[in-house]
């Protein structure tokens, strides 16, 4: 009860928080929009050059789906890591002491901080379901979609690893958000939001396999779209969760070794 007590005070100041700077806040009411109007754009622009036409590797010619799926599943993972940027203004703002003899525990700060994130993005990806529902994309079955949500909920394991490991190494080098930005804008290439990664060159291709979100967003789009996958997909989903996991516990795991870098040597000039 109290870790429910305490998510639920976080998560109430951070709305609070969003709500006081109204320009961001209307903002986010455009998101939807600014998701579906480029990938209608790329996908016009790119079948009327023939740039789009991957079908013979991924399987399906339902780029417009191919692409709605990726950023929406992207949306969410990264959406977990918006707890890096507000402990980051913490400790612009001098309060990281502060917050360090709260009770509070790291995933509490993690889950609060980031459930403004996840449901905004939930709200903006609202549209985009919507859309492919008019369109009649989907034709799913209720297993095909509790298989789904299971690849996702796998995935979003990994997501809270990796947030674990920004966190920690926020409290010792500081720049935890300049990590967040920099995954941000390698993931189109790296995970394979754009196009498939077995077109990418061998160094780039080994890093992009490394990714496990390389492998959730490929089993995503072969459970929803009937898209091949690159392993078998039974392969894939193990080493998908296999990966999950050894994420979470490697997250976990140096979030520990980190703070208690911390604590001993302190940090200056944060």
């Amino acid at each position: 009860m109290g870790s429910l007590v305490r998510f639920l005070y976080l998560a109430k100041a951070s709305l609070l928080t969003a709500k006081r700077y109204r320009i961001d806040w209307y903002g986010n009411v455009l998101m939807p929009v600014l998701g579906i109007l480029p990938v209608t754009i790329a996908v016009w622009y790119g079948n009327k050059i023939g740039f789009l036409d991957f079908s013979h590797i991924v399987g399906t010619k339902k780029f417009f789906e191919y692409y709605i799926l990726g950023i929406a599943y992207w949306n969410y993972i990264e959406a977990v890591w918006a707890s890096i940027f507000v402990l980051r203004e913490h400790m612009r703002i001098g309060q990281l002491e502060e917050l360090l003899l709260t009770p509070i525990r790291p995933w509490e700060y993690i889950l609060g901080w980031s459930f403004l994130a996840i449901s905004l993005t939930t709200i903006n990806s609202l549209p985009l379901i919507i859309v492919a529902l008019v369109i009649n994309i989907f034709h799913l079955s209720i297993e095909t979609c509790i298989l789904a949500v299971s690849i996702f909920l796998i995935s979003m394991i990994a997501s809270f690893g990796f947030a674990f490991l920004i966190f920690g190494l926020t409290l010792v080098i500081r720049e935890g958000d300049e990590i967040v930005s920099l995954l941000g804008n390698a993931a189109p290439l790296l995970g394979g939001l754009y196009f498939p990664v077995t077109v990418l060159p061998a160094p780039l291709l080994i890093l992009s396999y490394a990714f496990p979100f390389t492998w959730g967003i490929d089993l995503l789009r072969g459970v929803i779209l009937g898209s091949r996958t690159i392993l078998g997909f039974d392969a894939e989903l193990m080493l998908l969760l296999m990966m999950s996991l050894g994420y979470f516990g490697m997250g976990i795991l140096s979030y520990r070794v980190l703070e208690v870098r911390m604590r001993r040597k302190g940090i200056q000039g944060f």
